[in-house]
């Protein structure tokens, strides 16, 4: 029987304690926080265009449309996968969320218990005396709070939601990513294309000009018409370095973007006024604002922040903490691990505020005071939302209007140049009629290639409004 019992002591240090710990693990927490209800919208419950087919539930699929679905270019999705890939924006914005996840696992440690295990031996002597030893081998609880009343449960909740607001931020940095990328492409297709504009029209003034030259010889032109003719040469020569000027600009802001500067293998970029991109409705519920990432974000930090209120109140109760340790001690390392030489411990200690010059009703204060910021920031962030939808909604149609007129007019200008053209030639004109059709013809041209750019701007606008973007690939493409 007394090997038994010395068995017995041996092996419990291996299962009483965790045993306990894990009991007092399970033991229920109270939670102080005020119960969540997420605050009313602030907007109308949809948006769109006037006219515009009302809205339904079919509408909040337009977030799950991949980015892969929206643009048709192949170039530029290649350039977005590209930037998805070593964009350093967004590896910071991953590293900042695995900073809160630690961040958030190191908080909710502190809510269970953290054993020990210790061993020590000592040599005390003196000059006219004989030296002893001692030696101790334990297990032990380290401090450990029961938190009866969710102090360690609200912070731990706490820092949960900043690390789930953290997320949202890293799947809106990959939103604004993709849309930049694309707005980008657009700036640098148009320097492109208006740089060959250009080019193409410095060619064919020179052209033009050896025209006059020619008639000026045959005494059929003045020298007026000559220095007219090259001063539109000129003219193009002045466009032609200035659209270099925005090429490389843009070219270096996309690099940038892409996190890469080296020579690309991409597929040949369609015409500007050839792009197109997937269909999105003309009004849709404000409850698909709650997808985006920044409005999901707002909402988890208002979750934290009422989770704070719950630590704040917490203070103000007692808190009961237990310590406790069972080992061995004996004055020899051969007999340490007997039964005899068992010992234990065991503490519970209970602490409660009784003055702390008005810390904890402030502290509570302060909590309530942050949930109502984050609370207005929570309106804040939709109300945003609303805006930027509403404003690409009501200028879709707008920019399609005035594109079509822009069409129209420059159709009008080729025909008044070909018009003065002929007439010029016959003597009806003078050639400063020929220069006026002319210029207006290449601004006409330009302001075109740059009203697409915009309309195509505005329609990424409002998928990244709505949130589109997080998914390669629609659920339903």
């Amino acid at each position: 029987m007394a090997d038994v019992a010395v068995y017995f002591m041996s092996v419990s240090k291996w299962i009483l304690i965790p045993g306990l710990a894990l009991l007092l693990g399970l033991l229920p927490a109270c939670s102080l926080a005020p119960p969540y209800q997420r605050p009313a919208s602030p907007v109308p419950a949809s948006l769109g265009a006037p006219g515009a087919p009302p809205a339904t539930e079919a509408n909040l699929e337009t977030a799950d449309l991949g980015w892969r679905d929206f643009f048709t270019d192949e170039r530029l999705k290649q350039l977005i996968a590209l930037s998805l890939e070593h964009n350093r924006d967004l590896k910071m914005a991953v590293l900042a969320v695995a900073e809160t996840r630690a961040a958030y696992q190191v908080q909710n440690s502190e809510r269970w218990p953290m054993l020990e295990i210790s061993g020590s031996a000592a040599h005390r002597g003196g000059f006219e005396r004989s030296s002893t030893k001692s030696y101790e081998a334990g297990l032990g609880l380290t401090l450990f709070d029961l938190d009866f009343f969710g102090r360690l449960k609200n912070m731990s909740e706490a820092a949960w939601q900043q690390y789930l607001a953290t997320a949202e931020a890293a799947r809106q940095v990959k939103i604004a990513l993709i849309s930049q990328v694309a707005q980008s492409y657009l700036v640098e297709r148009l320097a492109r294309e208006e740089l060959t504009l250009a080019q193409s029209s410095l060619a064919s003034w020179s052209t033009s000009f050896a025209f006059i030259e020619r008639l000026l010889a045959a005494g059929q032109a003045t020298l007026l018409d000559l220095e007219q003719a090259r001063g539109m040469i000129e003219f193009a020569r002045v466009e032609a370095a200035r659209r270099e000027i925005e090429v490389t600009r843009a070219v270096n802001a996309l690099n940038i973007l892409l996190g890469a500067y080296e020579p690309l293998a991409l597929p040949p970029a369609p015409p500007l006024l050839s792009q197109t991109l997937a269909t999105l409705p003309a009004q849709v519920m404000s409850t698909s604002l709650l997808r985006r990432p920044d409005v999901a974000g707002a909402e988890r930090q208002l979750l934290a922040a009422n989770a704070d209120i719950g630590a704040a109140r917490a203070a103000f109760f007692p808190s009961l903490s237990l310590t406790s340790d069972l080992g061995y001690m004996s004055e020899n390392l051969g007999r340490l691990f007997t039964g005899a030489n068992s010992a234990w411990s065991f503490i519970p200690r209970l602490s409660a505020p009784v003055f702390t010059g008005g810390r904890n009703r402030s502290n509570l204060k302060l909590a309530e005071i942050r949930k109502d910021q984050a609370i207005v920031q929570y309106e804040m962030t939709i109300e945003a939302a609303f805006r930027e939808v509403a404003d690409a909604l009501l200028a879709r149609e707008a920019f399609h209007r005035q594109f079509q007129a822009q069409q129209k007019y420059l159709s009008s200008q080729r025909l008044v140049l070909d018009l003065a053209t002929a007439q010029y030639a016959s003597g009806a004109v003078s050639y400063l009629e020929v220069l006026d059709a002319q210029r207006n013809v290449f601004q006409a041209e330009q302001d075109l290639l740059a009203i697409k750019q915009e309309q195509l701007s505005n329609d990424i606008n409002l998928y990244t409004a709505l949130g589109g973007g997080l998914n390669e690939r629609g659920q339903n493409p």
